[in-house]
């Protein structure tokens, strides 16, 4: 092995992040296999929670940006609930069918009403997905 990392090495390397773990749902008395959630899914949730509008015309024209914590949340925990190890899922027909709801997302908060269980469960796969520590940092940075 070369003193850098080579292409033929780095072509060879499982990039996935396998790391698994269990949440116990303490309300309800059972416990959810969660796993990492991978780099893209990740971007793609911010991407997803952020809203841009427009407001005024050409010359005075603002932009708002507003980002959906709830949203990104939310995302993450549909993306972190291990589909392999339980039948679990909170984008299947039968759990928007009974919250009546149309996205996924909008599901999340009726099953975790308490907004200390949506956050330990976030915290929890975030905390397996390793990047945790980076929106830790960046919350320091805008305090």
């Amino acid at each position: 092995m070369s003193e850098f990392l080579t292409m033929e090495e780095f072509l060879g390397m499982n990039t996935q992040v396998d790391a698994k773990g269990e949440w116990e749902w303490k309300r309800k008395g059972v416990k959810l296999p969660i796993r990492a959630v991978p780099g893209d899914v990740y971007y793609k949730a911010r991407k997803a929670a952020l809203k841009v509008s427009v407001t005024g015309k050409k010359s005075k024209a603002e932009r708002k940006v507003e980002f959906d914590d709830l949203r990104f949340k939310a995302e993450i925990i549909i993306a972190g609930i291990d589909t392999d190890r339980t039948n679990f899922r909170i984008d299947s027909q039968q759990a928007l069918a009974k919250y009546g709801k149309l996205a996924a997302y909008e599901v999340v908060p009726c099953i975790f009403p308490s907004p200390k269980e949506l956050d330990d469960l976030y915290d929890a796969i975030a905390e397996i997905s390793d990047f945790a520590d980076d929106e830790e940092a960046e919350e320091e940075v805008k305090n």
